[in-house]
Formats: C-alpha cells, sequence, structure tokens
C-alpha cells in the first residue's frame, strides 16, 4: 500500500502577517484548553519524574511572555537592538512557582499577548523585517520573534498533555 507524506509545514515566511498575530493571540486559549477540567491538584502534581508540574509550566510561560514582548518591542523600536539572553529555566524555584497563582499567571499571559497583539498590528509592514541579534541565535526578525513565542506555547503544552496522560495511567 503505498504511503502518502503529509505535507511539509509551512516556512514562517509563508505566514501573512495577519496569520501570525493571530496564532499568537490564540496562544493563551490554547494554554486554557490543555488545562480545561484539571482540579488543583492536577494543576499541581508532578506525575512525570523530573517535569514540572502543570501549574510550573504556566508560570514559565507567563514570565516568558514578558521576555518575549520586550524583545519585539526593542526590535520595532530601536535599530538592531541586542536582546538580553534570558534562561527561563533558573526561574522555577527562584520565584517558588509551585506556590503561585494560576488564574493570576494565566490574566498576565492574556494580558500580554492581547496587548501585544495590538501593537504587532499597528506596525508598518516594514516593521516585520526590523533585526535585532541574540548571542546564541545570531540575527532574528520581529517575524522570527513573533513566531518564537507561538512555537514556544506549543511546545511547553505537549508536555502539558504528556502530564494529563500520565495522570490517567496512575489511576
Amino acid at each position: 500500500m503505498p504511503t502518502t507524506l503529509a505535507p511539509a509545514p509551512p516556512k514562517h515566511e509563508e505566514f501573512s502577517i495577519e496569520e501570525l498575530i493571530d496564532a499568537y493571540e490564540k496562544g493563551p486559549s490554547e494554554i486554557r484548553d490543555a488545562i480545561a477540567g484539571m482540579t488543583e491538584e492536577e494543576i499541581t502534581a508532578t506525575p512525570v519524574d523530573g517535569m514540572w508540574s502543570t501549574l510550573e509550566v504556566v508560570c514559565h510561560l507567563a514570565d516568558c511572555e514578558q521576555f518575549f514582548a520586550d524583545r519585539m518591542k526593542r526590535t520595532a523600536a530601536t535599530d538592531r537592538p541586542e536582546l538580553i539572553e534570558v534562561d527561563g529555566f533558573r526561574y522555577n524555584d527562584a520565584m517558588d512557582y509551585a506556590n503561585h497563582n494560576l488564574d493570576e499567571e494565566l490574566s498576565l499571559i492574556n494580558a500580554t499577548r492581547r496587548q501585544m497583539a495590538r501593537t504587532l498590528r499597528l506596525l508598518p509592514r516594514d516593521a516585520w523585517n526590523r533585526e535585532a541579534t541574540l548571542r546564541e541565535l545570531g540575527t532574528l526578525t520581529l517575524r522570527h520573534l513573533v513566531l518564537h513565542a507561538i512555537n514556544h506555547v506549543h511546545h511547553h503544552l505537549e508536555y502539558v498533555k504528556e502530564k494529563r496522560k500520565a495522570m490517567r495511567r496512575s489511576r
């Protein structure tokens, strides 16, 4: 039987600016959908050894949203800024994520994305090609930074799915 391969995912250059902004703006609802129906106990559980709880993942996402928004704004507003490196994985213990409030973290993500999406829609089209540098990654455009923020949420939501599956198996 012949095998059909799925088409390769489109490259970020193939997405229109509006499609990127729409995808970026959907992040908070994707997070809420991923955790819908979880109890407080499930939100704080660590069913997979060595991995954060769902609450800690959401806190990480909330902190990273602040970094991403700053990077996007600095790229849009200044000439080839050198962006600050951030190791978001160091924040968990220092910020005591396990004792944060889930609703506050979700509200922060939502407010940041909503405000940033509005800002992105107001930018002239040529702003999307503005460049910044990040020591780890080299030269990036505003378009790259928005796509990175979108993919960051999707990446971590895979871990939330893995936790939910592990909790179902342990029952």
